[in-house]
């Protein structure tokens, strides 16, 4: 009676195995870090889009034409008038995505909502411009720091 050959994989067929998948791994594992970020920039920016709607809205409604007071008042409530959630403009108070709150503090400019990485969002109420805090809205990153959706 012949004896069988035992059959098993060589070390180096192993390691080529191994090597093969740490090659595939550091190819895959980025692609999914940047559809994350992507998500929470495509998050934020339809966000963005919808507040600055919202607003234009309740200025139009205004009879006075003049911007919701966020600032004060922040979204507002349920049946309170000249507010955002009280209008029915909006549900609920919106969560800035980058960082997690949805507090509205004063400010003019797009940087230094920027550079506002405690609060939700940055609103000027003589322009009605709303920005998202902790968010560069160069979205095409060639420097010219014009914001999209444009304000």
């Amino acid at each position: 009676m012949m004896a069988r050959a035992k059959r098993a994989f060589t070390l180096v067929e192993i390691l080529i195995v191994v090597v093969i998948l740490g090659i595939l791994a550091a190819v895959v594992v980025p692609q999914f870090v940047d559809a994350a970020d992507q998500a929470q920039t495509g998050n934020t920016e339809t966000q963005l889009r919808t507040l600055r709607t919202q607003i234009q809205l309740f200025r139009a409604q205004s009879e006075t034409n003049s911007f919701p007071d966020i600032e004060a008042n922040q979204w507002g409530a349920v049946g309170t008038a000249d507010t955002m959630i009280g209008e029915d403009l909006i549900q609920a108070a919106p969560i800035n995505p980058r960082t997690k709150v949805a507090t509205v503090v004063p400010g003019t400019t797009q940087a230094a909502a920027e550079a506002d990485t405690t609060n939700g969002w940055m609103y000027d109420i003589a322009t009605g411009n709303i920005w998202a805090c902790g968010f560069n809205e160069d979205y095409d990153r060639d420097g010219t720091n014009e914001p999209w959706p444009a304000p």
